[in-house]
């Protein structure tokens, strides 16, 4: 990334062309989170994602997320009165997710789309939980102040998929790989 896309992107004194940022960093969007924050104001952070995303954990935060989908169709699963729903999201539709819900984002691969999220204080609660693929009961749950949307996640991410002992079912006995 060069200096003055820095300078700019700091800065936020213009616009960035999305499809040309895309052709320059082909690289910066990589799994298991695939994000990139592309502005970030006292108030919000305006991410692009893509696809493949490689996530098995269902993000709590206690903010509202707005999806804008610029290509491809996604999936966003949602933990509801202890059932997944699943929502799609197609190509140049939007969504806003009320704030607390659990919510796995399911990204195929070549999908590009923008979320933004409100910035959270050191009194906001984010949250990543696993549940069995089997009975739906959570195998695991972090909370953790959010302060890098694109740090914070990877260590709890790798501490789960690294502890297999995590991953067993305490309710029906299921091995979640």
């Amino acid at each position: 990334m060069g200096a003055l896309f820095l300078l700019i992107h700091i800065m936020n004194i213009s616009p960035i062309n999305v499809v040309k940022w895309l052709e320059e960093n082909p690289n910066a969007l990589k799994p298991p989170v695939s994000n990139k924050v592309l502005f970030s104001s006292k108030d919000f952070l305006v991410m692009l994602v893509a696809g493949p995303n490689n996530r098995t954990d269902f993000h709590y935060n206690e903010t509202s997320e707005f999806f804008y989908q610029i290509k491809g169709e996604i999936f966003l699963d949602l933990q509801l009165n202890n059932n997944v729903e699943r929502v799609s999201i197609k190509e140049g539709e939007m969504y806003l997710l009320e704030p607390c819900v659990e919510h796995r984002p399911v990204r195929p691969d070549g999908t590009i789309g923008i979320v933004i999220e409100k910035h959270r204080d050191a009194n906001n609660v984010d949250a990543l939980s696993w549940y069995c693929s089997n009975c739906n009961e959570q195998l695991y749950r972090e909370n953790f102040t959010l302060q890098s949307i694109e740090k914070d996640l990877l260590p709890i991410i790798d501490h789960y998929s690294t502890h297999s002992e995590l991953k067993i079912c305490k309710k029906c006995g299921k091995h979640n790989g």
